[in-house]
């Protein structure tokens, strides 16, 4: 299936999900993302779920590892999106963050976080396949961050529904992940 036909399903899928549903799914998640083995962590890369897009909820796995990992070092990205690019910036429990273009919200002044430190980055997505491929939003941001960071930075994605079979207009700039943790099950790419 392609991308923009996939897009189109997974937003339906996920915005006819009841609250009540989303919040069932998103505690199955947390309980999959406990079972999963990570690699040693100083620096994870989150981001802030949008309630209008059904997104699952990533502040559930980032407060888990802040309880697990002490000293963590907790990073979101602050996008342009006219140049389609981001940074991240660590955040702490005082920083601020700001509702901006297309529902983002992100953080205010806080320290800018070199790519390269980066050990796990929690990625968006509408779907993924069983290669590991997603299917994001359409502008390749985090593709291009993600090239930015270390080969062995951990890439997790996050779904309510299990894999596709097969994305079929995957590029030479997409990159895969590591893991995709849904309800049922995670799944090791």
């Amino acid at each position: 299936m392609e991308k923009a036909i996939i897009r189109k399903e997974y937003s339906a899928k996920r915005n006819a999900l009841s609250p009540a549903e989303q919040s069932r799914l998103n505690d199955l998640l947390l309980i999959q993302f406990q079972r999963l083995e990570l690699p040693f962590a100083q620096t994870i890369f989150n981001y802030v779920p949008m309630e209008h897009r059904a997104e699952p909820n990533t502040y559930l796995f980032s407060h888990y590892l802040s309880f697990i990992i002490p000293g963590l070092t907790l990073a979101y990205p602050v996008t342009d999106i006219k140049n389609s690019s981001m940074e991240a910036y660590a955040v702490h429990e005082d920083t601020e963050f700001q509702l901006r273009q297309f529902g983002l919200i992100e953080p205010i002044s806080t320290q800018l976080v070199d790519p390269r430190e980066i050990d796990i980055i929690i990625v968006p997505l509408l779907a993924a396949d069983t290669s590991g491929y997603r299917v994001g939003y359409g502008k390749g941001i985090y593709d291009r961050y993600i090239s930015r960071c270390r080969e062995d930075v951990f890439k997790i994605g996050f779904s309510f529904f299990p894999p596709l079979e097969q994305i079929s207009d995957i590029n030479i700039n997409d990159i895969p992940l590591n893991v995709l943790v849904s309800p049922e099950k995670i799944y090791y790419f």
